[in-house]
């Protein structure tokens, strides 16, 4: 409940209140970071090489709370869609249950450990983990410093990480959910077998599969719908992180190896959430095509005419594969992840060749 989105439906009044005080509350710590954060990366314009590795640390804060303001506004409508999904009665396997949990808190743990090496390294040099305006000078004494650290993790831990974790976490459950359903939909087609005496309970098994099928197609839409701009934002800020560290590795080199080291970090971690999110996308445009070579290669040459042209359809409507786009542009693919790093290379060759 530390990080949770949404109040249970079986709290009191007062619980209610309490949860939407929580929630306000951490609203106003995120909008405070990331405003300090901009304040603070502005008064060290002078310094190109400082301003530019406050605004490669305040990505992943913009990027997260970009991403949470967004999930506000839609919280409502994806919180119905799970309650459909767990009322349809889809079964997840076990292991996927397990293997998701593992994923969240391996990705949590990750995170804090980031987190706490880049604040003990910054306070070793006397320094804040990032570039954020106070209203008092830390380098007057280590209490000073400490009193800054401590009101940075307060404000950026809980309202911006540690949610921004919890909600990539749920939005990449709800992607996991449908690629299981969509192989679970071609598993079915594949258990269709016609004979003359059992034909009742086919055409009761097609019926089923038609309806789920339908639903996955309606979630998929759904779901493209109310994560567009959550994936515009993930997508913008992979290209900025890419293009950002292409700039900043051309100017500096590896002259400044702390510095270089600290993009890097950054870069591979963008790379990888960037990764994540385009190969489960990949994996849907991939299932939901599975489904009418899996509704084709039925026995359905021995179906009744009527069962086979509603096949034919299922096959026409699979060929059209769910997908899921950042912000109506760019579908979320590997190729789209691909494309993304082959730009950023162009543009760091391009910027080397300027420099030298």
């Amino acid at each position: 409940m530390l990080v949770g989105f949404w109040h249970n439906e079986n709290w009191t009044r007062n619980q209610k209140l309490l949860y939407k005080i929580y929630d306000l509350t951490m609203h106003v710590f995120g909008i405070t970071y990331i405003s300090l954060s901009a304040v603070g990366i502005y008064r060290s314009r002078h310094d190109l090489t400082v301003a530019l590795a406050g605004v490669d640390k305040a990505l992943v804060a913009y990027n997260f709370m970009f991403k949470i303001i967004v999930f506000h506004f839609r919280k409502d409508q994806l919180k119905k869609l799970v309650k459909e999904m767990i009322a349809s009665g889809d079964v997840v396997p076990e292991n996927h249950k397990i293997l998701m949990a593992k994923l969240s808190l391996a990705t949590t743990i990750t995170s804090t450990i980031i987190v706490v090496i880049f604040t003990g390294s910054s306070m070793m040099v006397g320094d804040l983990p990032a570039r954020v305006w106070l209203p008092f000078d830390i380098s007057k004494s280590f209490m000073h410093l400490l009193a800054g650290v401590q009101f940075c993790l307060v404000i950026f831990a809980i309202p911006v990480c540690y949610r921004g974790l919890a909600l990539q976490c749920f939005v990449s459950t709800l992607i996991f959910y449908l690629r299981d359903q969509l192989i679970d939909l071609q598993d079915k087609f594949k258990d269709l077998e016609y004979f003359q005496n059992v034909e009742t309970e086919l055409r009761r098994n097609f019926k089923k599969i038609v309806k789920k099928h339908i639903r996955l197609i309606r979630y998929s839409k759904e779901m493209d719908y109310l994560l567009r701009e959550y994936f515009l934002i993930q997508n913008v800020a992979f290209t900025t992180e890419v293009c950002m560290n292409a700039v900043i590795l051309t100017l500096i080199g590896f002259s400044q190896k702390t510095l270089a080291i600290n993009f890097i970090a950054f870069l591979i971690t963008a790379l990888i959430h960037a990764f994540v999110y385009c190969y489960l996308g990949d994996e849907i445009i991939e299932q939901s095509e599975g489904i009418s070579f899996a509704a084709y290669n039925t026995s359905w040459t021995s179906w009744p005419v009527d069962m086979q042209k509603n096949l034919l359809t299922i096959v026409i409507a699979a060929q059209s594969h769910l997908k899921l786009t950042a912000g109506g542009m760019a579908v979320m693919s590997l190729e789209t992840y691909a494309q993304t790093l082959y730009n950023g290379y162009s543009i760091f060759a391009v910027l080397a060749d300027a420099v030298h």
